[in-house]
């Protein structure tokens, strides 16, 4: 229902009226730019379509521009309506996105646009109806506003061409309308959100067997500081190579059940020596300890690596804290010198970290597997992590440009932010079978803000006594 009260109505439906509209004409133009129907007329009086553009968010600002610079006494009564969110070239602009968008799943989107407690996910899909929907609704004055949220979380399932697209709108309508500096990181892919838990693995060989030792607990993700998580492991635990996903499994089905109602709440990071970066972790089947078919872990979670020796050596943390502050600050944004790609081995290790030292570098990019050798002075990818680069992206064996694209290419992010989100999608797509880049990706995120003061707190599980 409009909240125009009835004088204001009436005084537009007298300007209205004074330019002798084509009434219907008027109403299959209205419609047409707003991309779905009115209520369906009765009488066909230029009062009644204007209650019935009232009731539609942006609607009676189409039908001003519709009416053209002459009618200048119905735009002098539109003043009392407000501004509205989105101009009506912005709501063309973005229908045509959204109708290249209408075979991604609407409900993912909205309920990040919405929060848990929102209105009910949508019936429909991607479409007009949902984007007034969205539009109408009321958020906190410091909050962005549902519709940008969406388009937001739309964005990051989308690929890579429509998705630039749609991340440019944003920025533009962000520029246009002079919003708080804070809502584009708010808006952009990786930002944080409170509810949702970590799932932390640390495994090692284990140097006195043939297998490895696994350390696990949860936590949840916040901004500031670090909780101490919860431990599901009152120590290390002796693996076998062959039981490591039903490991995962067991820790993975202890944190849903007491801390994630929806998969999608879980993040899981795992701490790995550089000698098992290649370890396919998003590869491992999970879902039977819960009863559920198997499915890989990436597939089901967002998977990400972190650095076991950046953890532990604390003549790395200044770098990788430089750094790390220059991804929370910039990662959200547009910067071609943020990524760094090598496509072959670089022989002159020196000159790659010289490189990798530049201020604006933030995430490597390399094109084949790293090297399993101990230490980080052994290969490239180790040279970026004593650079302190957050972010890095690699090949594992079996990754083949001929048949899979350029890893550039295959990743083409307009923001280092968006990589989280795009590599789950590529993991999720190559579940359908067949070769596909998304079965060989490495992906770490390795921010030292979230790391606790003493690395070493973190590499035993606490005992019983010590979580009270």
């Amino acid at each position: 229902m409009s909240m125009l009260g009835g004088s204001v109505l009436s005084a537009m439906a007298a300007a209205l009226e004074g330019e002798r509209p084509d009434v219907p004409s008027l109403r299959t133009a209205v419609e047409a730019e707003l991309g779905l129907p009115l209520a369906a007329p009765s009488s066909g009086e230029p009062a009644e379509l204007l209650r019935q553009c009232a009731e539609v968010p942006g609607a009676l600002h189409v039908l001003a521009e519709l009416l053209g610079p002459g009618a200048a006494d119905f735009r002098r009564q539109l003043r009392a309506v407000g501004v509205p969110l989105l101009q009506p070239s912005e709501r063309r602009r973005l229908l045509a996105l959204i109708a290249r968008a209408n075979d991604l799943p609407a409900a993912g989107p909205y309920r990040a646009a919405v929060g848990a407690a929102g209105p009910g996910d949508p019936v429909g899909g991607v479409d007009a109806a949902l984007l007034v929907h969205l539009e109408g609704l009321l958020r906190p004055p410091e909050q962005p506003p549902a519709l940008l949220a969406f388009v937001a979380a739309l964005a990051a399932e989308a690929e890579a061409g429509l998705r630039s697209e749609l991340r440019a709108w944003l920025e533009e309508h962000l520029e246009r309308t002079d919003a708080p500096a804070d809502w584009l990181a708010a808006l952009s892919p990786g930002a944080a959100r409170g509810s949702r838990t970590i799932l932390v693995l640390r495994i090692e060989p284990d140097w006195a067997g043939d297998g490895y030792r696994v350390s696990a607990w949860s936590q949840a993700e916040i901004q500031a500081g670090d909780d101490p998580g919860l431990a599901l492991a009152a120590a290390e635990t002796a693996v076998a190579a062959a039981d490591l996903p039903a490991e995962v499994d067991r820790h993975l089905a202890t944190v849903l059940a007491a801390h994630a109602s929806d998969a999608n709440d879980v993040l899981v990071e795992c701490i790995l020596p550089k000698t098992l970066g290649n370890l396919p972790v998003d590869r491992w089947p999970v879902g039977p300890a819960l009863g559920a078919e198997p499915l890989p872990l990436g597939v089901r979670h967002s998977v990400v690596l972190r650095s076991w020796e950046r953890g532990v050596d604390r003549e790395l943390r200044p770098y990788w804290s430089r750094k790390s502050k220059r991804l929370r600050a910039h990662g959200h944004l547009s910067d071609a010198k943020a990524v760094f790609f090598l496509d072959r081995p670089e022989p002159n290790l020196a000159a790659l970290g010289a490189q990798l030292w530049e201020e604006p570098r933030i995430c490597f990019m390399q094109e084949f597997p790293p090297s399993e050798e101990p230490g980080l002075a052994a290969d490239e990818l180790g040279v970026a992590l004593t650079m302190g680069l957050p972010v890095a992206v690699w090949c594992r064996p079996g990754f083949d440009p001929r048949t899979g694209g350029r890893l550039d290419e295959v990743l083409d992010v307009s923001s280092v932010a968006e990589l989280p989100g795009l590599v789950h999608r590529l993991r999720r797509e190559a579940f359908g079978g067949g070769e596909h880049p998304g079965r060989h990706l490495a992906l770490l995120w390795d921010e030292a803000g979230r790391w606790p003061d003493d690395p070493a707190a973190r590499w035993q599980a606490p005992d019983a006594e010590d979580r009270g």
